[in-house]
């Protein structure tokens, strides 16, 4: 009696051929173990809403499987599963994660083998053959999970960005409805987007500034946004709405006895996100207060927008003459003239001009306090009285003179920076001071 090989590929086919010709007859009952086993596996799957979509998602590839094999054709030859398919867009709508489909399909995988390996017990072929038909049919149901699951984690991942996109869209337009006075029930507010109208908000814009190409700026804006929730240790996820490629507007539920953030407590949220910006409004409550605070944020927003100092990186709406210089922003060259009317030549981009504003800024703030100037700025009294007689100098006036206007004036520059300030004088010599 001839021998066949057990390596003998077309000798494998044929009674994989007739495994599944074997098979064809107890689909019915395959299909019921199979659904059993996974539904006992993978708890997130024992669901009675989606037991019957399990059901027939496991029948169709039961079915293919069987015909596939019967027919001697080739895992990549997959026929369009629509049942299999459906079943994953229903996990994906019912925010079933997706791991525990792909577990399915290799638990599903384990039990068809167990019934296989019977039929491999009873088919005629030589003892010798078993083996190594078993070992094949086991690369080839392997080969299949993994045509399969491509093809079904696809169709979830598509549906779960188009249920994301969906949503999105209705959040942003009933927080345009809100914003524009057009709506306000608060019941529906809450059920849409899982934020409540009726508490406290502290408004906030957050940016990707001068993202160039970059096309990932989304998934920056949510880390930046889980960044600040969790430095700001607020309870409730705060509503997102992304307004462009790189700026999202950000709500946080908050206690309006509490103050606002400081800026330097989350300027390294900011830091550690390259280019990466934030501005926030004062808090306040109500439906009035989600529109307000919001406002006010897209006003500091201008501040850190223009500004060229790494101080304007986070701007609150809270602080000490931020609304006013938010809207000196909006003309800049209009402010860059009064900055240089009230500061004269202590207006210039230079070092040795930023040294005596910074000086004459926390002089005034100090209530011209020359031991408190010294101790905020760090430096030695003596050098606080050389810069103040300098800028005194340059100013034609003592710092305290025009307060209103060169305390203003000092704090446009400390904010916005370069953006209001003159070009440097040529060939001036410069100050080179050594505190």
């Amino acid at each position: 009696m001839l021998i066949t090989t057990p390596q003998d590929p077309e000798r494998l086919r044929e009674l994989a051929c007739r495994i599944g010709q074997r098979l064809s007859t107890g689909t019915a009952e395959i299909s019921e173990s199979m659904t059993a086993a996974i539904e006992d596996a993978v708890g997130e799957l024992d669901d009675d809403d989606l037991r019957a979509s399990l059901h027939s998602s496991v029948c169709n590839n039961v079915d293919v499987i069987v015909s596939l094999l019967a027919t001697s054709r080739e895992p990549k030859d997959l026929p369009p599963l629509p049942d299999a398919v459906r079943y994953a867009v229903e996990l994906a709508r019912h925010g079933v994660p997706g791991a525990p489909l792909r577990r399915a399909y290799h638990v599903g995988s384990d039990t068809l083998l167990a019934h296989i390996f019977d039929q491999v017990q009873e088919v005629d072929c030589e003892p010798h053959e078993q083996l190594p038909l078993y070992h094949h049919l086991a690369g080839w149901l392997y080969q299949y999970v993994d045509e399969i699951t491509r093809t079904v984690i696809a169709a979830y991942e598509d549906e779960v960005q188009s249920s994301h996109t969906r949503a999105a869209r209705s959040i942003n337009s009933l927080v345009r409805s809100t914003l524009s006075g057009e709506y306000t029930d608060l019941a529906a507010f809450e059920t849409t987007t899982g934020y409540r109208l009726d508490q406290g908000h502290l408004g906030c814009r957050v940016w990707i500034d001068d993202f160039g190409s970059a096309r990932d700026q989304e998934r920056l804006l949510s880390d930046v946004v889980r960044d600040l929730a969790s430095g700001l240790t607020v309870i409730q996820p705060p509503l997102t709405v992304v307004t462009d490629r790189a700026t999202a507007e950000v709500w946080f539920g908050w206690d309006r006895r509490r103050p606002s953030p400081r800026p330097s407590t989350v300027a390294p949220i900011a830091a550690a996100t390259p280019r990466a910006r934030i501005s926030f409004g004062a808090p306040a409550a109500g439906v009035e207060g989600f529109r307000t605070t919001r406002a006010q944020a897209a006003q500091a927003a201008s501040v850190a927008r223009v500004s060229t100092s790494s101080d304007a990186h986070v701007v609150s709406y809270a602080d000490d003459g931020i609304p006013v210089i938010a809207r000196l922003a909006e003309d800049l060259p209009a402010t860059r003239r009064w900055v240089g009317e009230v500061l004269g030549t202590l207006a210039r981009n230079t070092d040795d001009a930023a040294r005596q504003r910074e000086t004459m800024r926390v002089f005034l703030e100090s209530a011209e306090n020359y031991s408190d100037t010294a101790a905020r700025l760090l430096l030695h009294r003596n050098t606080v009285r050389y810069r103040l007689t300098k800028a005194e100098a340059e100013l034609g006036r003592p710092p305290g003179a025009r307060r209103m206007d060169t305390q203003l004036a000092l704090a446009t520059c400390h904010m916005l920076g370069g953006a209001v300030l003159a070009p440097a004088t040529a060939g001036r010599p410069v100050d080179r001071e050594t505190d």
